[in-house]
């Protein structure tokens, strides 16, 4: 018999995703190859289909079109997959079309919001959090100062929405009321209008339709970024894998060739190591340039409170804390490439090279995009600081010939000095 969903769905409602983020994470390598079987699909577009299945997944789940768990969810998500690619084929249980219209306008709107006040109304009305909850997460003074930063982005919203009945003349009553911000006295007599007002019911009704509408637009974006996140991570994950995997083939054939080769082998490869060419060590401390730009207006830094704590941790030089820190930091925060740099950054200044060389490599290509020039000095400086002189030097020589690249100078000075062993 099936298994009630009841348990789930009132997880899914207080925000906490578990049930579907794990079983992204178990599923998606089984998904893939299925994908790659039934649909020819590669890995990207078969992850981007197992995220858009369980978004359906999770719609039904929370606006009671699915209210028992099926016997074999695997199966009964390949099939809302397969629903995705039948262009044409009405998904099972559909929802009324104007219903379903309403909803992705309304998803639509709440896109077009900044990330604070996605974030501020998620915490609000799909999380559930109380403004002294949501003061402490945002970084308010108070819970007074969060009532009225969320009552501002909800206007905001308000006002980029067409809406069906109009309740902006008793937004401020309604959301009072709505919010639990009356006291017992004005709380019953607003309810006593509402029994005689037929203005004031039709606003109320438009108006909780339309918070509805933002709890399902807050659950279902947030659930789309947390399974976009752990995609990335799981790639992540999968490419260090593949590489150990590799390293470790390297030393398996590296043992054959030494114990085939014998003593002549191991003697021949001990003499290229003894003559490889040494650093010294402390060159690469005092030709260094760090990024003198690591720092924000008062304005930003308020907007902005963990990037600014991750920053100061940096220029203090607790470089671990600066790191804890700014993996707190999501990409919809600061932007995917500007976390990448400031990731290379606090890596490399740990002196991490190997780890920092990945980010700022993706950055230093020539369409990295206005970190690329800035990208490409600390990466050119990571290969030196893991002693791979022949690479640190072909990367600042672009650097020095770059006129745009604000390290230009810096790259110049090395080269001249001929710190890596050669003069350009």
């Amino acid at each position: 018999m099936p298994t009630s969903l009841a348990e789930v769905l009132t997880h899914l409602r207080v925000g906490n995703q578990k049930f579907l983020v794990g079983f992204y994470q178990q599923r998606r390598e089984v998904f893939g190859r299925w994908a790659l079987r039934q649909h020819q699909l590669g890995a990207p577009a078969a992850h981007a289909l197992l995220q858009s299945a369980l978004l359906d997944f999770y719609d039904q789940a929370a606006d009671g079109r699915l209210t028992r768990l099926p016997p074999d969810v695997p199966a009964y998500v390949n099939r809302l997959a397969e629903q995705r690619l039948a262009a044409g084929r009405a998904a099972a249980a559909p929802l009324p079309a104007a219903e379903a219209r309403r909803r992705q306008r309304r998803l639509a709107d709440f896109h077009r919001l900044g990330a604070g006040c996605q974030r501020l109304l998620a915490y609000f009305y799909f999380h559930g959090y109380n403004f002294g909850r949501m003061s402490g997460k945002l970084g308010f003074a108070n819970p007074a100062v969060a009532r009225r930063q969320k009552g501002a982005c909800l206007r905001k919203l308000v006002d980029l929405t067409a809406l069906p009945y109009d309740f902006r003349a008793h937004l401020d009553e309604l959301e009072r009321f709505a919010d639990g911000g009356l006291d017992e006295q004005a709380q019953a007599a607003f309810e006593q209008r509402l029994a005689t007002d037929d203005a004031l019911a039709a606003a109320y009704a438009a108006y909780e339709q339309f918070a509805a509408d933002l709890r399902w637009a807050a659950g279902h974006d947030a659930l789309r970024l947390r399974l976009r996140r752990l995609d990335q991570q799981l790639d992540e994950r999968g490419t260090a894998l593949v590489r150990l995997r590799h390293r470790a083939r390297r030393h398996q054939r590296r043992w054959l060739a030494w114990a085939g080769a014998a003593l002549a082998g191991a003697l021949a490869a001990g003499g290229w190591w003894a003559a490889r060419p040494a650093l010294p060590p402390d060159a690469w401390a005092s030709y260094y340039r760090p990024d003198p730009a690591l720092a924000l207006l008062p304005a930003q830094a308020s907007a902005r409170p963990l990037l600014a704590q991750a920053l100061a941790e940096y220029r203090a030089g607790h470089y671990p804390a600066a790191l804890h820190t700014l993996g707190r930091l999501s990409p919809n925060d600061v932007g995917a490439d500007t976390l990448s740099y400031y990731r290379g950054l606090f890596l490399l200044q740990a002196g991490d090279n190997q780890a920092a060389q990945a980010p700022l490599h993706r950055l230093a290509q020539p369409t990295g995009g206005p970190l690329a020039g800035r990208a490409r000095y600390h990466l050119a400086m990571a290969y030196w600081q893991a002693q791979q002189p022949a690479t640190a030097l072909a990367a600042l020589r672009l650097v020095a010939a770059d006129s745009l690249n604000p390290y230009r100078a810096s790259a110049r000075r090395v080269l001249a000095a001929g710190a890596l062993g050669a003069r350009p």
